[in-house]
């Protein structure tokens, strides 16, 4: 994993970083089922791709918890946000998402911390 593109605790926003320039910065992520990433919080905007999936948990730093049902081909558009999250796998089969950050662009109040 390339640690400056790490939320500032550590976690990685995907699974594996595979591409990154001055524009964007694209990840994957793959969660087995009953998989969990780590806390993390997006500080730019992004946009992801399902690849595979089914049914996915979003426990929020809040307390609250989306429910998100997936489906291959889905495309979802996120503004940065404040809110760290983590992601659970809690469907039948694995879930691959394909994430792309895109630099210079932010539209939420947080400030990126450096190398973001």
């Amino acid at each position: 994993m390339v640690d400056e593109a790490a939320d500032p605790k550590g976690n990685p926003i995907g699974t594996e970083l595979v591409y990154e320039d001055d524009s964007v910065r694209v990840w994957r992520i793959e969660l087995a089922p009953g998989e969990t990433a780590g806390w993390h919080t997006h500080y730019l905007d992004y946009t992801t791709v399902v690849v595979e999936g089914d049914l996915v948990e979003r426990p929020n730093a809040d307390g609250t918890v989306d429910r998100i049902e997936v489906t291959p081909g889905a495309i979802m558009r996120w503004n940065q946000g404040t809110l760290r999250h983590a992601l659970r796998n809690i469907g039948s089969k694995t879930f691959r998402n394909v994430i792309v950050e895109v630099k210079g662009r932010r539209t939420g109040a947080r400030e990126a911390p450096a190398g973001a």
